[in-house]
């Protein structure tokens, strides 16, 4: 499984659909909030994975132990 922190841009996305439900906006305002909150995950998963390939193979798997 791949964690890495949650970004701004996800956060915001799901805070403007939190906004939104409280104010009972329209189901297409709703809809899209939703359809946001997916691509800001989507698009940080890929950055995350990105991230991850050009990471040099030596540093990938180091067992660090204190």
């Amino acid at each position: 499984m791949l964690v890495y922190p949650i970004p701004h841009a996800v956060t915001q996305a799901r805070v403007q659909l939190v906004a939104d439900q409280t104010e009972k906006a329209p189901s297409h305002v709703i809809r899209e909030d939703v359809l946001n909150v997916a691509a800001a995950k989507n698009e940080a998963e890929r950055q995350a994975l990105a991230e991850l390939k050009e990471a040099p193979a030596h540093e990938e798997h180091l067992d660090v132990k204190a």
